[in-house]
């Protein structure tokens, strides 16, 4: 059984989703889509960038995390940031990953420059027509559709995928405890991917390729967390 749902009857060959796996699990054969069976990282870029919506992650169908106000709009506090990076580097004042966090007027800049380079590279993504009836409406009590409540994006840089991962990991140990709860942006990764020169200007110094963006916050209440429950994580390291 494969990761990924794939409906067969919306794809159209696109090769877009091929284009944005990590993992090269995904090749377009007679016109559709299919696993290669190299190894599913379950980042879900496959399912942002599918025009027709013909992806899901095997066994999430449900509701989307961010639609239920998981977030309370609370900032994450600079010493528990400090908590999740001694995390995520396993102790070690240097280690194979960097992290950075983007809050405030600085985040704004980021995430407006990612739906420009999402509008005009890829236009027919929901998130994009989202985006612009958002700000057409100018509700400020609406939730910006990218990072929803969430107030700061935390962002993983590392040589390889699997060292993200492993970090990752730690950063959900760590943050389950802390009542920390997040996302990973699919949107957000999309723009870098394809402009990441525009981008990495936001984060000089760094010398690994952006692998995981991660919108986090406070959980509204005591629910299970947004992070993947450890247990699934583990699988991605069983490959």
């Amino acid at each position: 059984m494969g990761t990924l749902n794939i409906d067969v009857g919306k794809c159209i060959g696109c090769g877009k989703c091929v284009r944005m796996c990590l993992a090269n699990n995904l090749e377009v054969v007679d016109k559709k889509v299919r696993e290669t069976g190299k190894g599913c990282i379950r980042c879900g870029h496959c399912v942002s960038s599918c025009p027709r919506g013909a992806l899901e992650l095997a066994g999430e169908a449900e509701e989307s995390p961010k639609s239920k106000g998981w977030l309370d709009g609370r900032l994450v506090s600079d010493s528990d940031l400090e908590s999740l990076y001694s995390a995520m580097r396993g102790g070690r004042l240097e280690g194979r990953c960097w992290t950075r966090t983007l809050q405030g007027e600085e985040l704004d800049r980021y995430v407006e420059d990612s739906m420009d380079i999402l509008k005009k590279g890829a236009s027919d993504l929901p998130i994009v027509g989202e985006w612009e009836r958002w700000r057409e409406r100018h509700d400020v009590l609406e939730p910006n559709p990218v990072i929803w409540e969430g107030k700061q994006v935390l962002f993983i840089f590392s040589e390889t995928p699997d060292q993200a991962l492993e970090a990752s990991n730690r950063m959900m140990m760590r943050g389950f405890g802390m009542g920390i709860r997040g996302f990973h942006s699919n949107a957000l990764m999309m723009a870098h991917k394809l402009d990441p020169e525009r981008l990495d200007a936001y984060f000089p110094g760094i010398g690994a390729p952006m692998r995981m963006a991660f919108v986090i916050g406070h959980g509204r209440r005591l629910i299970e967390p947004v992070f993947k429950p450890l247990e699934s994580v583990r699988k991605l390291f069983g490959r």
